[in-house]
């Protein structure tokens, strides 16, 4: 999924989200283990004390870093989505190409796939994940109910269509516009 971001500011007065950005940056390339106040502020050219003065300690920066990737990966596109005028199909469409179609400079299925694998070793983290996962699902559910599916068959299509969009993103595989179009047709 998409994300963008700039470059943090090289000012002496570096903001919040500087440090979120670098964060987010070196969790979506090396994993929650690269997320070191030092090593940030190195690769910031500032000294720790600037992290302070934005953070209580490195779990508030993990508690922001969470909140920021579920607003943008998860609220944002849903708001977007829903406020499109798009068919149910187009909406489902419009979905399901986003990797496909990312251009922000993190990579949005590193940064997902990071967040996963930290869920592993973190409940807080685990339960965050698992609450966007449903809100995610119910969302796409409700759009094949849209199409006219029973609950049921929806929550199933739901599931089939969600699994398909992670795994298509996390898999590093040039694909076609018209391949990734066919794949989408099988999931109507």
């Amino acid at each position: 999924m998409s994300l963008t971001s700039k470059k943090p500011s090289q000012s002496s007065s570096l903001t919040a989200e500087d440090w979120l950005q670098i964060a987010e940056s070196e969790l979506a390339k090396h994993g929650i283990s690269a997320i070191k106040v030092e090593v940030l502020a190195k690769k910031l050219k500032v000294t720790k004390g600037s992290f302070y003065w934005h953070f209580s300690d490195r779990n508030d920066l993990f508690r922001q870093l969470l909140t920021r990737w579920r607003a943008r990966s998860t609220s944002a596109i849903i708001n977007r989505i829903n406020s499109a005028n798009l068919t149910p199909k187009g909406r489902l469409k419009e979905l399901f190409l986003l990797p496909h179609r990312q251009t922000g400079r993190i990579d949005g299925a590193a940064l997902e796939l990071a967040i996963r694998n930290w869920s592993q070793n973190n409940s807080i983290v685990k339960k965050s994940l698992n609450d966007v996962d449903n809100y995610r699902l119910t969302f796409i559910a409700e759009i094949y109910e849209a199409l006219e599916y029973d609950k049921p068959q929806a929550e199933l299509m739901a599931a089939r269509f969600y699994y398909t969009i992670l795994g298509m993103s996390m898999i590093e595989t040039e694909q076609t516009d018209e391949h990734v179009e066919r794949i989408f047709e099988t999931l109507l």
